[in-house]
This record gives C-alpha cells, sequence and structure tokens, in this order.
C-alpha cells in the first residue's frame, strides 16, 4: 500500500513536470525586481515604458565610405527587413507614405498649426518667400498647394516637425544619412514584441544581422545600433548560463556527496526524488500564479538542491547510524517533528516576502516555499517504502559518525569554546555598521559596456537624448495631457535659453491639443483676406487665383486629435511619446544635456499634472525605501520564526537556543561583507531572510536531539546529518556567488556564507539549553 502511494506521487509529479516545462516561459525583464515605489505615478511609468514602443523601437547606423554609399546601404536594408515577420515596421527615409501623411494630416489644419502676428508685415514676407520658392526646386510642390496657403503654413509647419524629429539626420537620394560626411545611414524600425520576450527578440536580431551581411558584399560596411533588444538577450543568456552552472555543478556535487557517503544507487535515486520534485512544484506554482518564471528566480531555484536535501539527509542519517534495526518508517516518526518544524520555519521566513511589491522577489518567496513544502512532503510519503530494511554503513559513513560521536563528546568537556561561538559571532556582526548600501537596480543587471557605448554612439548622432530622462505631462485624457504639453513645450525653450538644458524632442509639433489649434485659428484676425488681397495685388500676384486660400479661412475649423494619427507613419512617433498609465495618459518629452537638474525640474513641475522623470534617481529612491521596508519584513518572519520554535518546545530557553545561532550567523554575514569593504543590496536582504530561515533548521536538530525519546546515538547522527545538509547547501549556493550576476551572486554568497556560519554557531545551541550535550546514556533531557 504504501509503495502504491508512492509511485502515484511520484508518477503524478512526473506529468506535472511533463505539462509544465515544454510550456515554461523564462523572463529575463529586469522589471521584475521594480517596486512600485511611493510615487506610484512615476513607478508606474517606469514600468509601462518597458512595454512600450519606445523600447520597441531598434535605430541602426551603418557606416560607410561616402554619403551616397550610407544611403544605398540604407535603403537596402531596409527593403530586407520589411519582409521580417518579427520587424512591425521599418523606415529609412521620408517615403511617399510618410510624405502622403504630412499632407493629409497637416494641409487641412493648416491654419490651426502655425503661430504668427499676421500683421500686414509678416503677410508681406510670407508672400515674398512665396514668390522665392515659386522658382526654387521644390516650385511645382509650390504652385500646387499655393491658392490654398499663399502663407506656406503647411510648408512651415512640416520643416519644424522635420526638425523637431532629429535635427542630426539629413535625406540624400531618398535616404536618412547622418554625420559631418553623411557617412552613415540611418534604418529605424520597431519590433512586433517586447525586446524582453527572449525567442523574438534572437530572431529579430539574427535576421538584422542576416540581412546586413547581404547587404555588406563587399565588406566596406560597418553595422551600429541601439537598441533594448539585444541588451535583453545579452542579459538572458547570462542569465541561461548561470542556470546550467548552478545545475550542473550543484547537482554533480550533491551526486558525489551522496555516493561518497552511502554508495548505492538506490540512495542517489532516493536522494534526487525530493530535489526534483521540489523542482517541478515550484515551477508549477509560479508559472500557474503568475504566466512565467524570470531568469533570477529559476537560478535561484536550482540552489534549492542544497536546501531540499536537508530532509533527505536526516532521513537516511538517522537510519543508519542511530536505532539500528529500527525501520524507516520508525525513523521518520521520531525524526518528524524537527522536520517539520525546520521546513515550518523555512517557509515562515520566506513567505512575507511574497507581500512585497517587487514581481521578482515575490517569485522567489514563492517558488521557495514551495518547493521546501513539496520536499519535505515527498521525503515523508515517497522515500520510506523504498530504504532497505537493514542499512549498510560504509566506511566513510562510519567515520563521519566516528568523528562526530568524538565530537559530541568533546563538546561536553569545551562549554567555554561553546560559549565563545556567540561571541565571536556578534564580533563579526559589529561590521553591519561599516557595511555600505548600494541602491541602484544597476547593479542587479550590470550592462556589457561594449554594449552600452555602440547603443550611446548611435543614439548621438540620430536623435539625441539623456537616458532614462524625460518631462512628462499626466493627463485623465490625450486631450488633457496633450494641454499640459504645450505648456512644457514653451518651458522647456526657455530652460535651453537659460542655460539649464540643452535640447529636447518634443510631440508638441507633431500634434498639438485641439484647444491650442483652436486657439491658434482663432488669433488669425476677420479681415485677413482682405489685407491679403490688398498686398497680392500690390505685390504683382493675381488676386482671383487664391480665391481657395479664402474659402478656407471662412470654412469650420476641425483640429487634429491623436486618433487621426493611427494607422499612417506618424502614430509611430506619436508613439513613442504616449502611453496608456492606469487609466490616464501621459506624454513624454525627451531631454538631453540637462545641466541644471532641479531648475529644470521646479520650471516644468510648476506645471499642474507635469513631472520631471529621472529613473535612475526614482530607482534609488525607491530602492532605498524598499531595503528598509524589507529589512523590517525580515524583522517580522523572525517573530513567526520564533513564534513557531516556541510553539513547539513551550519553554523561552529551549526557543532562544534553537533560534539565536542563526540569528547571530546572519547578523555575522552582513558583519563580515562590512568588514571586508563590499556594498550590499536588495537581495543580500532577501538571502539574509533565508539564512535566518535554513539556518534556525539547524538550531531546531541540535535542540531535537535533546527531547525526549531521543538517545545518546541521535548526536552523532544529527551531527552528521547537519554536516551533509550544510555542505550540500554551500556547494549549492556557492556555485551561484560565483554566477557573473551581481544579483545572483549576492543570494549565492549571503546564503553559502550565512548557512556555513549557521552550521558552526548551531552547537552553542546545546549551551543555550543549559544542558550537556547528549553523548551518553546519562545525558540530560530538558524538562
Amino acid at each position: 500500500m504504501a509503495r502504491g502511494i508512492s509511485v502515484g506521487i511520484v508518477v503524478a509529479l512526473a506529468a506535472l513536470g511533463a505539462w509544465t516545462f515544454p510550456r515554461l516561459e523564462v523572463q529575463s525583464d529586469i522589471t521584475h525586481f521594480l517596486p512600485a515605489g511611493d510615487d506610484r505615478e512615476l513607478a508606474e511609468l517606469s514600468r509601462e515604458l518597458t512595454a512600450s514602443s519606445l523600447n520597441r523601437t531598434i535605430t541602426l547606423t551603418i557606416e560607410a565610405p561616402d554619403g551616397t554609399r550610407a544611403a544605398a546601404a540604407a535603403t537596402a536594408l531596409a527593403e530586407k527587413l520589411a519582409e521580417v515577420d518579427e520587424v512591425a515596421w521599418v523606415r529609412s527615409g521620408p517615403d511617399d507614405e510618410l510624405e502622403r501623411a504630412f499632407y493629409e494630416l497637416y494641409f487641412p489644419r493648416r491654419l490651426g498649426l502655425v503661430e504668427a502676428p499676421y500683421d500686414d508685415a509678416w503677410i508681406r514676407g510670407q508672400l515674398e518667400r512665396l514668390r522665392g520658392e515659386l522658382g526654387s526646386p521644390t516650385g511645382t510642390f509650390v504652385r500646387r498647394i499655393a491658392p490654398e496657403d499663399p502663407w506656406l503654413l503647411f510648408m512651415e509647419h512640416v520643416e519644424a516637425l522635420r526638425a523637431s524629429q532629429g535635427a542630426d539626420l539629413h535625406v540624400r537620394d531618398g535616404a536618412f544619412v547622418t554625420g559631418e560626411r553623411e557617412q552613415y545611414g540611418v534604418v529605424i524600425l520597431a519590433s512586433r514584441a517586447s525586446p524582453f520576450e527572449g525567442p523574438a527578440s534572437r530572431r529579430l536580431l539574427a535576421a538584422i544581422d542576416a540581412a546586413f551581411e547581404a547587404v555588406n558584399d563587399d565588406g566596406s560596411l560597418r553595422l551600429e545600433q541601439a537598441s533594448v533588444h539585444r541588451i535583453a538577450v545579452r542579459s538572458e543568456q547570462t542569465i541561461r548560463a548561470d542556470i546550467q552552472r548552478v545545475s550542473v555543478v550543484g547537482t554533480i556535487g550533491v551526486i558525489l556527496l551522496i555516493l561518497i557517503l552511502f554508495q548505492t544507487p538506490r540512495h542517489l535515486v532516493l536522494a534526487a526524488l525530493p530535489l526534483l520534485g521540489g523542482m517541478v512544484a515550484a515551477t508549477f506554482a509560479v508559472t500557474t500564479l503568475m504566466g512565467s518564471i524570470h531568469g533570477l528566480t529559476l537560478a535561484f531555484g536550482a540552489s534549492l538542491i542544497g536546501v531540499a536535501l536537508d530532509y533527505v539527509a536526516h532521513l537516511l542519517n538517522h537510519h543508519h547510524l542511530a536505532r539500528r534495526g529500527a525501520s524507516a518508517q520508525e525513523v521518520l516518526r521520531r525524526i518528524w517533528p524537527g522536520l517539520a518544524l525546520g521546513a515550518a520555519t523555512t517557509i515562515a521566513g520566506l513567505v512575507g516576502l511574497a507581500w512585497t511589491s517587487f514581481p521578482g522577489i515575490r517569485q522567489m518567496a514563492i517558488f521557495t516555499s514551495v518547493g521546501v513544502a513539496a520536499a519535505l512532503l515527498i521525503t515523508r510519503w515517497v522515500l520510506p517504502p523504498w530504504m532497505p530494511a537493514e542499512p549498510k554503513t560504509t566506511r566513510v559513513h562510519a567515520w563521519l559518525a566516528h568523528g562526530a560521536t568524538r565530537f559530541v563528546d568533546a563538546l561536553s568537556t569545551r562549554r567555554r569554546l561553546l560559549w565563545s561561538l556567540p561571541f565571536v559571532g556578534l564580533m563579526l556582526a559589529a561590521g553591519i555598521f561599516t557595511l555600505r548600501w548600494q541602491d541602484d537596480i544597476r547593479a542587479l543587471n550590470p550592462l556589457d559596456p561594449t554594449l552600452v557605448a555602440e547603443d550611446e554612439a548611435v543614439r548621438s548622432r540620430v536623435a539625441r537624448m539623456d537616458s532614462g530622462r524625460f518631462v512628462v505631462a499626466f493627463g485623465d485624457d490625450a486631450e488633457q495631457s496633450l494641454q499640459r504639453n504645450d505648456a512644457v513645450y514653451g518651458a522647456l525653450r526657455e530652460a535651453v535659453d537659460a542655460g539649464e538644458l540643452g535640447g529636447f524632442r518634443s510631440l508638441h509639433p507633431v500634434l498639438l491639443s485641439a484647444a491650442e489649434q483652436t486657439r491658434r485659428r482663432a488669433a488669425i484676425p476677420e479681415d485677413a483676406w482682405s489685407r491679403t488681397e490688398a498686398i497680392l495685388k500690390a505685390e504683382g500676384f493675381v488676386p482671383e487665383l487664391f480665391e481657395p486660400f479664402r474659402e478656407a479661412l471662412a470654412a469650420d475649423f476641425a483640429p487634429l486629435r491623436p486618433e487621426d494619427l493611427d494607422e499612417t507613419p506618424l502614430g509611430q512617433i506619436a508613439g513613442a511619446h504616449q502611453l496608456p498609465i492606469a487609466g490616464r495618459r501621459a506624454t513624454l518629452t525627451f531631454v538631453h544635456g540637462v545641466r541644471e537638474v532641479e531648475a529644470l525640474r521646479t520650471r516644468v513641475e510648476t506645471i499642474e499634472g507635469v513631472r520631471f522623470f529621472d529613473q535612475a534617481e526614482l530607482m534609488q529612491s525607491a530602492y532605498g525605501g524598499f531595503r528598509t521596508r524589507t529589512l523590517e519584513l525580515v524583522v517580522l518572519g523572525l517573530f513567526v520564526v520564533f513564534a513557531l520554535v516556541l510553539l513547539r518546545y513551550r519553554r523561552i530557553g529551549l526557543a532562544l537556543a534553537a533560534f539565536l545561532p542563526a540569528f547571530i550567523a546572519a547578523g555575522a554575514t552582513l558583519g563580515l561583507l562590512g568588514w571586508v569593504g563590499m556594498h550590499a543590496n536588495l537581495l543580500h536582504v532577501v538571502a539574509l531572510l533565508l539564512v535566518l530561515s535554513m539556518g534556525v533548521d539547524y538550531g531546531v536538530f541540535m535542540i531535537e536531539t535533546l527531547m525526549p525519546g531521543h538517545d545518546r546515538e541521535d548526536g552523532p547522527a544529527t551531527v552528521v546529518s547537519l554536516l551533509t545538509a550544510c555542505l550540500s547547501t554551500v556547494v549549492s549556493f556557492g556555485v551561484l556567488a560565483m554566477s557573473t550576476n551581481p544579483a545572483l551572486q549576492a543570494l549565492g554568497l549571503t546564503s553559502a556564507l550565512g548557512v556555513g556560519l549557521s552550521l558552526l554557531l548551531a552547537p552553542a545551541a546545546w549551551v543555550l539549553a543549559r544542558v550537556d550535550p547528549p553523548s551518553t546514556p546519562g545525558s540530560t533531557h530538558p524538562e
């Protein structure tokens, strides 16, 4: 019956894994570790930016020997990329579609787009310009529009619009080029999928490389790009490599440990079942609750190998070393209270993190909690029926048991040494006061400096913009947001004149608010036609040819609205500046060369609904606050863990004996980081809670040997079990500490160091309990 239940559980887990892993979606988006923040408006904006069309845009520059070759290469590359499925749109120059959109959208509304004095001097100046344009290369187009627009308002607006979208871009042979010698051809495209959708981004980047290789037939061209896609893919590759390294090295380490101790394939399989089952259950839980799993969570979860082995190690070691002849079920019943309490303290310490505003940390909390619970239950219900009835102790196992017996006996005569352990731990913990905190998300996911340099070089050639800095005009609807953006445009022009700002790129020339367009149209005086007609005659024009202009002045005015830009190339430009934010609208203005941050902030934030957004500053502030709150969660977790231990032992002395070694070890871990001059971040705090949760297990297992029902053999068996569990955990997290990703380094280093210190301090539990270590039949048990 027991074996039937065991087989059923294993089959169910195998089916769950077969269903989960083929559907597994691994994310590399670092925004999983972005907090909601106290400033919810700006924090929500930061999140929305990751999925916006702005982040889906890729800018390519092709360096060529001369402008003609650069223009031809840009055109050819754009034609090839237009055939790629992952490309939503691509543009290498002002094509017919863009020019047609300019005309169809702006010409009918030309009277509401330009702000002018409309006095006689201005009108005369515009008509003189008209005369000059008629004889220019654009004369054919001017002759076509002049009867309806002798003031050339349409041309003025289109020139302002083009200038606002990239003053560094020029058009050569129908293609965008830039550079002093126009040696860079420019291609701009957008992906259909988010840059953080790994498979789609990899296909797109491969397609770009293949298309460029076909264009660069003579090898004279050089391609550079600015995109989030390549940075995201590189980050994903790094995380995947870390996952593989952690999984392979950690698994090999655990396999060797089991084989050295027990030297039978059966024990290896028995040890693997809780580990694999915990991974399957945890992955299923996270993907079911959250839809996907972050690479950092998966890499961290791979270290569950070491943690889950704790329960297997206790069962196997006690079966081999304590009460020889007892069945596996009997052994399990004796040690089950300690195993259950150990798992409960681990889960209780982590579960509080599930309420943080960091999706990534919530994932880690859920993953670890579910994984630990699953590993414990598999150890309880799956392993005992398959354990050998008469276990054979290997030479290594016997040597360890003998050494553990001598160690336990020695502790009874070296009580001062045991007392010294907590004091040494407290001295190490004093390093906390020298610890420096790094509240910067970039520290969790550093970027390849080569990619960053290339990204900045491309952006500087095409459209200068300070990374992560915007002026944002919020509104309850698009129109209110645009009205506030109109005011931002004026304020930023003043900031440029005042030397506070180098420049900016605004949606204002592309899309004015309807109210501003209406105001500008209303500013045209009623006698505009009569005065224009008189000046036309004076300048030698035939007024009757401009009758369509007179009719336009008399017609009703319909302003341009955001929806009019949809499905046009200008809609793509507008999309980079507009975002929906929690039922509201935000219009972004990109700035560069900010010289006086506070002066600029004060200038724009005097406008209602307008904020200056500095992502690095926002994240640093948010992380500082959330580090403090996470520490508060750690403290709350400590109370919960201590309450569980006290509930089990019902004596404050025993509860403190089980709890304090881990508490001191956690403080000593942070203290060591401070003493060696390391910077700590939020994930060090998360790992600290993991150390406390797991470290308490060691104190619990020590105290369990003093409880009624245990004898002298339980002490050495517990020491061997703790050593086995600690080695497996340190191996798993030690590999994580060697990761190239600082977030994983923080988790791995803190966990490995803390768990190791917890083991060293665990014997102090016997001293704190004020009893002799259970090495002899006459050992004193707490009453």
